[in-house]
């Protein structure tokens, strides 16, 4: 549920940039830190039940997040610019893969 939730809002505010002109790695970036930060506080209180998150915590899940989003943005860069897709549709077509990726490192490095 966290993770589908966060999808939403990443894609939400990745279109709301694309569509309001905003550079799609931009708008990818700035989506990227607003839905990981949701997703660090709703996986430290309810996947993972640690609820007591901590800067620390914080920083390690957006490291993890970050190496999800670097692949996705590599990917979404390739898509948009080699294979001419437009950004929205790149964007859906490679939304399964930082969520799986991030969920993987969370679990192991972030809440274990």
């Amino acid at each position: 549920m966290v993770g589908a939730f966060n999808a939403a809002t990443y894609f939400g505010l990745f279109a709301a940039g694309v569509v309001s002109g905003v550079p799609y790695l931009v708008a990818a970036t700035l989506a990227f830190l607003a839905s990981a930060s949701v997703g660090y506080w709703l996986h430290e209180h309810w996947t993972f039940k640690g609820g007591d998150p901590r800067v620390k915590g914080w920083l390690s899940w957006l490291a993890a997040q970050g190496a999800g989003i670097g692949l996705n943005m590599v990917l979404l860069a390739l898509a948009v610019d080699v294979a001419d897709l437009k950004p929205l549709i790149a964007q859906l077509i490679l939304m399964p893969i930082p969520p799986v990726a991030t969920y993987a490192i969370g679990r192991r490095w972030v809440f274990s």
